[in-house]
């Protein structure tokens, strides 16, 4: 200590002792508060490609430049309307991730009630040539279609890759019909029968337990009806409705009534009630907190459920034809139920049914789906697809195989657009404007040709043979198939009565309901392999792949809330790209 420093007062020098020991302090603190934000924040701090906070705009905050431009987005909330909004980003060097490592993160938030399908989170896709990435949210819906209230996310990627069809067994082996009712519930797939050889087997629901195997999950029902008709999830249960398919023995009058039952575990049903003198329950759709049933042909309409075993009439149609007239598919868009019946849409948003035309002069609609945010419907007799444009306008999307004559299934899976056709058990992918290309024909022995339809016989129609279903499920495309009739009857056949599945591309699914409110999702691809986090957890990951089969570039925008499927229908922030992959650590950190 100098002499001048000795001479001041003890005072004095005891304040600038402290000065410096609190300089010091700070600066060791905010040494120690700059590790600890980087040890808990690491992912902001590398590898950010693009960050949309989606709070007052649609600006990248990354600093990479990677700017949105905002197609109707409310920007002040993040609300996604799910009718027409999203943010486009121009393509860039930087989201073009090749065959490298990346990660996709976002905050979701969606509704519990649901009237519509909740639609793509994020989108980078050529479907031209099949290149790039999808994730989105959407229910399950099978043939026939019945839709619920879950919410089930799907990531994947693909490179123009489609693998084998995989037979995964007969869940019945005296039926030769798997009804048009698959359904992914609580981390399962289930399927029903329509038929079966004795009575005791009928009605019967089955849980899919890998390879071909199939647990049975009990009758459902002792009346007498022969299938588990339809089937959709309602408010964290599964329903199932009724009911007898084979039209000769529909026209007898001899069979019950379908009814609706819901799922307690095991081989238990609850029995919810006869929502009306329908031998046949064809559809069912979970909307704005309400579930529906559709049903002909004693007393087509559509009818909603009011708890206990009530049922109340929501819309009656009056009976035309023979055996016909009653709804075939329900599904959701834009804020409406749509319903599929002979020939004719309606549309219902909650107080009043409406008509919504007859989809390119068809007698019948058998399936409806959303794809590319515009609702598509499945038709007779000549299996065309149709594309609604609003009122009662349609316009046709071309055929599903060159003698289709009948689509019972629509579905999108990693971002193409699927159908499945009668009579040859057929599944066709969509390929550009009318053009549907010829995936796989179940039954197609050599030389054989469909003959036509004899009236309301089974003559000409023994040997036709349906895809009955299509859904998604642990990352792959599963179809079931089915006798034309519904009938054990039919001549048998070694292909009906199956489930089978692929994969195009590489994809992983959270097949749990998400649910409502916010959810953090993230999505991965590091090496070779696919990894899905919900809330922070990871939930699947892919099988192996090579990387360098999987180069993703494409010259297409990324889109925030828009992709294949639908247009996103609920509030999203803090949309993160990362040009590598993310630790679990790191996405923990994010999801807090």
């Amino acid at each position: 200590m100098n002499t001048e420093s000795k001479n001041r007062p003890l005072t004095i020098r005891l304040h600038e002792y402290l000065c410096v020991v609190c300089v010091v302090s700070w600066g060791i603190a905010a040494a120690a508060a700059h590790a600890q934000g980087n040890k808990t924040r690491p992912a902001a701090d590398s590898g950010l490609a693009g960050h949309w906070t989606l709070e007052g705009d649609c600006d990248d905050h990354s600093g990479n430049g990677n700017h949105g431009r905002n197609h109707g987005v409310d920007l002040r909330t993040g609300q996604f309307n799910g009718r027409d909004s999203y943010i486009e980003v121009p393509n860039s060097p930087s989201l073009n991730f090749g065959t490298r490592d990346f990660s996709l993160c976002a905050w979701v938030h969606t509704e519990k009630d649901v009237d519509d399908v909740v639609g793509d989170v994020l989108s980078k896709y050529a479907p031209t040539g099949r290149k790039g990435f999808n994730i989105s949210i959407k229910s399950t819906a099978g043939g026939y279609n019945s839709q619920g209230d879950d919410k089930h996310v799907y990531f994947g990627i693909d490179d123009d890759k489609v693998s084998d069809w995989e037979d995964c067994g007969r869940p019945e082996e005296t039926s030769n019909y798997v009804n048009n009712s698959l359904t992914v519930y609580d981390g399962h797939l289930y399927a029903g029968i329509t038929d079966a050889a004795t009575e005791e087997k009928w009605c019967h629901v089955f849980r899919y337990e890998g390879g071909g195997k199939w647990a049975d999950c009990g009758r459902v029902g002792n009346l007498k009806t022969t299938g588990a008709f339809a089937m959709t999830v309602h408010k964290g249960k599964l329903y199932v409705a009724t009911g007898t398919y084979d039209w000769t023995r529909v026209l007898t009058g001899e069979y019950d009534p379908g009814r609706v039952y819901c799922y307690e575990g095991g081989t238990t049903w609850r029995d919810c009630g006869q929502p009306s003198t329908n031998r046949r329950l064809t559809c069912m759709a979970s909307f704005r907190g309400k579930l529906y049933v559709g049903g002909g042909n004693e007393s087509p309409g559509v009818f909603v459920y009011e708890g206990g075993r009530e049922w109340q009439v929501s819309k009656q149609f009056p009976k035309e034809g023979p055996r016909s007239c009653f709804p075939h598919a329900m599904g959701l868009h834009d804020g409406k139920l749509f319903v599929g019946f002979p020939g004719n849409v309606f549309s219902f948003d909650g107080k009043q049914w409406q008509f919504a035309g007859n989809p390119v002069g068809c007698t019948q609609v058998h399936s409806l789906e959303v794809y590319q945010g515009k609702l598509h419907v499945g038709t007779w007799p000549d299996a065309k697809i149709a594309r609604y444009r609003g009122g009662e306008d349609w316009e046709s999307c071309g055929r599903a195989g060159e003698d289709g004559t009948e689509v019972n299934a629509l579905t999108v899976y990693n971002g193409k657009f699927y159908a499945g056709s009668i009579p040859r058990a057929e599944v066709c992918r969509y390929d550009g404007p009318a053009e549907w290309t010829s995936r796989k024909r179940f039954f197609s022995p050599p030389g054989w040709k469909p003959e036509p339809v004899d009236g309301a016989s089974r003559k000409g129609i023994n040997e036709w043979t349906r895809v009955t279903s299509l859904t998604v499920y642990a990352g792959k495309l599963f179809a079931s198939t089915g006798s034309c009739t519904g009938s054990v009857r039919d001549a048998p056949c070694d292909v009906r009565g199956k489930v089978f599945c692929m994969e195009a591309g590489k994809c992983v699914s959270f097949d749990r309901d998400l649910g409502s409110g916010w959810n953090h999702i993230a999505a991965v691809r590091q090496g070779g392999r696919l990894k899905l986090y919900v809330n922070g957890k990871l939930t699947t990951e892919s099988s192996p792949f090579d990387p360098k089969d999987y180069n993703l570039s494409n010259d297409e925008p990324l889109k925030i809330g828009f992709g294949e499927v639908d247009y996103f229908s609920g509030t999203m922030k803090n949309v993160r790209a990362y040009g590598r992959a993310l630790s679990d650590d790191e996405i923990r950190s994010l999801a807090r």
